[in-house]
C-alpha cells in the first residue's frame, strides 16, 4: 500500500463519512489477489492504496479489503459501480464506504462492576470516550 508514484500533497480523507475516499471491498473470491481486483478498482478513478486482508497461514485473502481512491467522489462512484458487481461467474462484489470503527473490545473484566465503574475507570486514562457497552457471555453466564 501507499501512495501512487508521483503522488503530491497530503493522504485522503478516510474515517469521517463527509471526506472519506476510502470503500471496503467484501465478498472477495479467498483466491483472488491484487493483479485481478486492481484493474476494477481502477474502473473508478486513481487508487491512493489498496489494501487486501491476507491469512499468514494459509497465504489467501480474507474475503475482504480496503481501497482509498484520490478524491471521495472516485470512492463514491465505486460504490454505485462496484458493488453487486460480478467478478467470476457467481461472485459478486460488496463494496460500501470504510468509515472509522472507532470501538474498543476488551474482555476479562470482573462480572461484579458496573456499566458506570468502567466508564469511570476507563475515563482515567483516555479522552472521548462516549459509551461502553458490556455484553454477557452466551456460553457462560458467570463472565462478561
Amino acid at each position: 500500500g501507499g501512495p501512487p508514484p508521483s503522488w503530491e500533497g497530503p493522504a485522503p480523507g478516510t474515517g469521517s463519512e463527509k471526506v472519506c475516499c476510502q470503500v471496503f471491498v467484501g465478498k472477495i473470491p479467498r483466491d483472488c489477489f491484487e493483479d485481478e481486483l486492481v484493474p476494477i478498482l481502477e474502473e473508478c478513478g486513481r487508487i491512493y492504496d489498496f489494501r487486501l486482508m491476507v491469512d499468514p497461514l494459509t497465504g489467501l485473502n480474507r474475503g475482504y479489503g480496503f481501497c482509498t481512491y484520490s478524491v471521495k467522489e472516485e470512492a463514491q462512484d465505486a460504490m454505485k459501480k462496484l458493488d453487486n458487481k460480478e467478478i467470476r461467474p457467481g461472485r459478486r462484489l460488496g463494496v460500501c464506504l470504510s468509515v472509522a470503527n472507532n470501538r474498543l473490545f476488551v474482555g476479562s473484566i470482573p462480572k461484579t462492576k458496573q456499566k458506570e465503574e468502567i466508564m469511570e475507570e476507563f475515563g482515567k486514562v483516555t479522552s472521548g470516550l462516549t459509551d461502553v457497552i458490556v455484553y454477557m457471555s452466551a456460553e457462560d453466564k458467570t463472565r462478561n
